[in-house]
């Protein structure tokens, strides 16, 4: 399966169904302080483990970060 993360070729094998939780596992993203958008379409945190990605989704990985 082919993926876009932040607009890089993410590619996973074919047989595997992936969810936003376990993408951001294999991306090593950290967890508080992320948004996420699959589409476009923002992903509540609580619905990670139950929103699958199909082939050809567009992931867009937000982190917030503090400073001035």
């Amino acid at each position: 399966m082919k993926l876009f993360v932040n607009r890089e070729e993410f590619n996973t094998p074919d047989s595997v169904k992936l969810t936003v939780a376990e993408l951001l596992n294999q991306i090593q993203s950290r967890k508080d302080g992320v948004a996420v958008a699959v589409n476009d379409k923002v992903v509540r945190k609580v619905d990670w483990d139950s929103t699958f990605l199909a082939d050809g989704d567009h992931i867009t990985v937000i982190t917030a970060v503090c400073g001035g």
